[in-house]
Formats: C-alpha cells, structure tokens, sequence
C-alpha cells in the first residue's frame, strides 16, 4: 500500500496541475468566446487603428464605435478606478447589431448626458447619477440608462461619441438587411480602411479560446513539472526495488518465470499510476466545477474544458518511467541477489 501511494502521488499531483491549469485557462477562454458570439449580432466586423467613418451603406445597418475610458470613483471616494468603455456614434444602431446583455434599462436611449454602466460599478440602478471623468480628462455627471451583467469582463461602460471626442474609430459593425448583397456591402466598407470580416473569422481570431503565448507558457511549466515528477517516480522506483527482493524470490520459488515476475512489477506499476491519475482526474473535475459556478454567477456562460490530451500525455509518460523503473529495479536484484547469497 506505502508503495502504491508513493507512486500514485506525484501522479496526481502532475494530473491534476495539468487539468486545473490548463482547463481553467481553456474554460475562461471558451466562456470568453461564447460570451463575444452571444453578443454579437453583426454579420460584417471592421477594425483598424484609424478607420474612416463608413457613411450610410444601402442595405446594411451600420454602428461605428471607439475604445476609451471613464474614470469614477467608489469606495466612499477613496478609489480611482478605471472602467474601459466604447463610445458609441448612434446607440440605436450599436444594440441593432449587439446582443448586450442588459439587465436593467434600454441601451438605445443614451444620450450624451447618460452613460450605461454594468453591475460591477458601486452604483448601477437605472436613472441614478454618477460623476466620471471622460477619457479626455473632462468630468461629467451622467445618468445611468441601462445596466449590463458582469460577464467574464469584456461588459463595459458605453458613452456617446461625443464623449469621446478625441478617441479615433477602431471597429464597425454592420448587420446586413434582407435581401442586401453581402459583397456590395463589404466592398463599401473597404473605404474605412479597415480589414472587413465576417462576424465567424473576426471571432476566431479575436477569441481563439487560449491564447498561443499563455498556451506556451502553461506548456512549459507543465514540462518542467513533468521532467520532476519523473524523476521522482524512477527515484522511487529504484530505492524501492531491494525491499521487494524476498516477495520476488517468493515468486521465483513458485515457479514464476522472469518474465512473469516483470509482467507483475509491470502491472503493479501502470495500478499505481492509474490511481493517481483518477485521483488526480478528480481534483481537476471538482476544481474546474467551482470555476465553472463562479462564471455562472456573473451570468457569463458555464462550462466545464477538460484537457484531455494534455493530462493523457503526462499519464502516458509517468506509466513508461514507472514501469521501465520498475522493471530495471527487479533485474538490478536479481543480478545483486546470487552475490548477496
């Protein structure tokens, strides 16, 4: 049993690194996605540093919009605090081609006196009034018009553009009418000197569900993780092959054969590391399980990513060290026994 557990431990907590890490970094990321597909109901996305405004497209509903910032203070005054926002040109048009997830208000009847504010801010009751500092430094006391679900941070505060004077255009976004030619529609809006994409191609590329870098960077320190905990297996494996020498020389009276004698090491072994990883399994499933609640709590979609091929390749690695430890440990006393005698 003592050398089960000793084998079965670095195997779980290998397992289980690779699945809270890289499945709470993928199940973010997957939430992140889904939450920007429900949002959007644009068929046409353009973004660039500095777009031209598009002008009225027959056919086509257009919302233009630039990335700024709102400053107000809570914490009973003591805090500045920066809230990123998007300033809209016609608020009408922005909530035809977005599917924001209001819970409270209209986004359509902001104005330049109002502002829409989600339920992180300390005040965010419909027809309150809050002082913020634009992103051009002026401050301004605006009504609240609607509010937004928290969601996975990406609901932020929405001002009019004239708010925002100085912020320049960074995203169109069009929903096409029926019966509009979407070739037409994206030729025109090539004008803006922006890339024009499709809602599908702008998703994928904006929310890949984990970025390549924190992908990179989990990968390596699971690497790093795995190398350890290999050494700790063949350690274990090794120190522990002399105590197991009178059970083995019991199986050789018995008239096991060498290779037998392998084959039960061998099995001992992969029993070992296959209760570690189901331990480890499900310290990745209950750790991933409160992730999942917590994003359900700010109403942002729940879902559980297991990443099965990582956590496999650990198990599959840790099985060949133990086993190959295991078995070269039994030759080693084998080849020690007859000297020892």
């Amino acid at each position: 049993m003592r050398r089960t557990a000793a084998v079965a431990a670095p195997v779980l907590v290998t397992v289980a690194t690779a699945g809270c890490l890289l499945g709470s970094a993928a199940t973010v990321g997957a939430a992140k996605a889904t939450e920007a597909r429900d949002r959007t109901a644009a068929q046409l996305i353009v973004t660039g540093d500095d777009l031209r405004p598009p002008g009225r497209i027959p056919g086509a509903t257009v919302a233009a919009s630039a990335s700024t910032a709102v400053f107000i203070r809570e914490d009973d005054e003591t805090a500045l605090l920066r809230a990123d926002a998007r300033a809209v040109t016609d608020p009408a048009a922005y909530a035809a081609t977005h599917r924001l997830p209001v819970v409270a208000g209209d986004v359509r009847r902001l104005d330049d006196r109002s502002i829409v504010v989600n339920e992180e801010w300390q005040r965010h009751r419909v027809g309150e009034h809050v002082d913020v500092w634009l992103g051009d430094g002026r401050r301004a006391r605006l009504r609240i018009v609607a509010v937004l679900a928290r969601g996975t941070g990406d609901n932020g505060a929405y001002v009019t553009a004239r708010n925002a004077p100085a912020a320049p255009l960074d995203r169109v976004d069009v929903r096409l009418r029926d019966g509009a030619d979407p070739a037409a529609v994206a030729a025109a809006l090539r004008t803006t000197g922006g890339q024009v994409r499709t809602a599908g191609e702008w998703l994928a590329a904006e929310y890949p569900g984990m970025k390549h870098q924190t992908r990179l960077g989990l990968h390596m320190l699971l690497a790093l993780c795995l190398a350890y905990t290999a050494i700790s297996l063949a350690s274990t494996q090794l120190m522990t092959a002399p105590v197991r020498a009178p059970e083995l020389r019991s199986l050789r009276l018995l008239g096991a054969a060498p290779g037998q004698i392998r084959l039960v090491v061998a099995a001992e072994a992969v029993l070992a590391v296959t209760v570690g990883a189901v331990l480890g399994l499900a310290v990745t499933l209950v750790g991933l399980g409160g992730l999942s609640a917590g994003l359900a709590r700010l109403s942002a979609p729940a879902g559980v990513v297991v990443p099965w091929d990582v956590m496999g390749v650990c198990v599959g690695v840790l099985a060949v060290v133990a086993v190959g430890a295991g078995v070269v440990g039994v030759a080693g006393c084998r080849r020690a026994s007859p000297r020892s005698a």
